[in-house]
This record gives C-alpha cells, sequence and structure tokens, in this order.
C-alpha cells in the first residue's frame, strides 16, 4: 500500500534493525519536538490552497539532526568511546516503531505516533549509539474505541486502523504522485495544495498539542492564493517557499494541485488561468485543467 513510493518496499532489513547500518548500535535514544499552535485556527480559505502545517515551517531535518548531534557531543564527552549517529526522517529506519518502543507514545489509527501529553503535532528525531542506556518500555494504547480519523479521511486512504493505504491518501497524492491524480479522488482532495492534517485536525489528542519550542516559527501562512502558485505570480511564491519542506515539490506538480483546487473552489474568476494551461502544451496540466473547467458554475 505504497502507492507509487517503491522505495518503501526496499530496504526492509535496514528499517527493522537500525544495525543493518550501524552494526555496533546498541541503543537508540528518541526525541519528539513539538509544532504544535495551541489556539490556532487553520482552515479552509476561500480561494485559497492549503499547506500541511509542518510544511510551512523552515525544513526541519538540518535542524533536529543538529540538536540530535549536540546530545552524540554531550555523551561522547561524558563517555569515553561513546559513538552516535543522528537520524532524522533520513535514513533507512521507520523512526516511528523505535519511538513507540521507547515509550514516546503509541501508534494511533490513523498510523501517526500519538502522545498522550502533545498529541500529534511533533516530529521524531533519533540517535543511534554504541553504549547501553536504560531501556523505556512502551506506553499503552489510548485511541479506545474512536474511529474520528478514520471517518475524516476525504478519500478513504484507510482500510482499517492502524493502516493507510498511500495510493488514496491526499498526502502522497499531493506530494509524491508525479503523474495525473486520479479522478475519483480529486474531489476530496479539497483545497490542499501540499500535504494534510485531516487525520490529525480531528484527534481529540491534539486539544494537548503543545508549542513548538525547538523549531523556529511558521516562515509563511498555511493558506497560499491559488493565483499565486498556478498563475503569472508563481514565481514569485516559490522564491519565498524556499528552504521549507512545501519547496520539494516541483513547480509542475504544485501547479497540478492549484488547478485541482481551483476547480474545486468553484469559482468562477479561475476561468482564465485555467483556460491557459487547458490549452497549454503539458498534457498533464492541461487535463487537470479541463477537468477544473468542468467544475465551473455553468460548464456543460
Amino acid at each position: 500500500m505504497n502507492g507509487g513510493m517503491d522505495y518503501m518496499a526496499r530496504n526492509t532489513e535496514s528499517r527493522r534493525d537500525i544495525r543493518a547500518w550501524m552494526p555496533d548500535a546498541k541503543s537508540v535514544l528518541l526525541c519528539g519536538f513539538s509544532y504544535g499552535e495551541p489556539g490556532a485556527r487553520h482552515a479552509s480559505k476561500e480561494g485559497h490552497g492549503r499547506l500541511a502545517r509542518y510544511a510551512a515551517r523552515e525544513d526541519y531535518h538540518p535542524i533536529l539532526r543538529d540538536r540530535m548531534n549536540e546530545v552524540r557531543d554531550w555523551l561522547s564527552a561524558s563517555v569515553p568511546g561513546a559513538r552516535g549517529v543522528a537520524f532524522c526522517d533520513m535514513s533507512p529506519i521507520l523512526e516511528r516503531s523505535y519511538a513507540a518502543a521507547a515509550g514516546l507514545g503509541w501508534q494511533g489509527k490513523n498510523t501517526l505516533l500519538l502522545g498522550a501529553d502533545i498529541g500529534s503535532y511533533f516530529l521524531i528525531a533519533g540517535l543511534a549509539m554504541n553504549i547501553e542506556l536504560p531501556a523505556d518500555s512502551p506506553g499503552p494504547d489510548h485511541c479506545g474505541s474512536c474511529t474520528k480519523c478514520l471517518d475524516a479521511c476525504p478519500t478513504g486512504a484507510f482500510p482499517k486502523a492502524r493502516v493507510l493505504d498511500a495510493s488514496r491518501c491526499i498526502s502522497y497524492f499531493t506530494i509524491e504522485s508525479k503523474g495525473t491524480i486520479p479522478e475519483p479522488f480529486r474531489e476530496g482532495i479539497g483545497d490542499w495544495v501540499f500535504g494534510c492534517d485531516v487525520c490529525q485536525e480531528v484527534c481529540p489528542w491534539n486539544r494537548f498539542e503543545k508549542p513548538a519550542r525547538a523549531l523556529p516559527p511558521a516562515s509563511i501562512a498555511t493558506e497560499l492564493p491559488l493565483e499565486e502558485l498556478a498563475g503569472p505570480a508563481s514565481a514569485g511564491v516559490r522564491s519565498r517557499l524556499k528552504g521549507l519542506p512545501v519547496a520539494r515539490a516541483v513547480r509542475k506538480r504544485l501547479t497540478r494541485n492549484a488547478l485541482l483546487a481551483m476547480g474545486n473552489s468553484r469559482l468562477e474568476r479561475y476561468r482564465p488561468i485555467l483556460e491557459e494551461y487547458a490549452a497549454g502544451a503539458d498534457p498533464m496540466l492541461a487535463e487537470q485543467a479541463r477537468w477544473s473547467l468542468s467544475r465551473l458554475p455553468g460548464a456543460a
């Protein structure tokens, strides 16, 4: 259920056991870094495309790796011979599994890690060490009978609890998918142009989200004008996205997502932009623009 992300099926041994790439590892230290904004309301805004919360901040990978390297250096100075390797979302390891085993939280029904005192708006970084550290125990599952996250998914990406079908996931469609987004899922994508937070927005445990401390504040709003993403000003907005996770979406894909959101908005003001792309040379963008034109008022 990896969609087109074939790399998820590779290096399975490395994903299961960190010793596949650090043979002398004896302990793994996991940390959670909040990117929460208690009290903030991230909702649909007419004429705008939405970003997942994490995508509106400075790229977290180097920031969190640096934080974990500081811990490594402290341990190395305190314990002769201690050596460690920091990792954060870029190594062939499923950090979430290690974090759950370490008691950082439990795997929610939406497959995300949930913490009883922090919710799910946090990022995981780890440090593999060649020394023995006291072990923690996994915590209990607190999801109970709640299925709000499963029920809220607009594209039905959860065939059952704790199983995500990436080929139906809005985050996959808007970030990873390189081609045409399948028509049956387009309406459900709504105004999301990079990622999706729906299953987190409805989770009761996120009433405990904590403000970000280790991460810098959001650099841009989580709602961006669709004209800026696909219209004449798109080059300007791309420069504003530099250094943010959303910048990993190549211009063509972000344009495709914006064109889709224009159709779902049903706003007549997008007709000129959509007509221009519909007559353009790029077949994927032209097809998406034609579909969106068919959603506007008065379309045959």
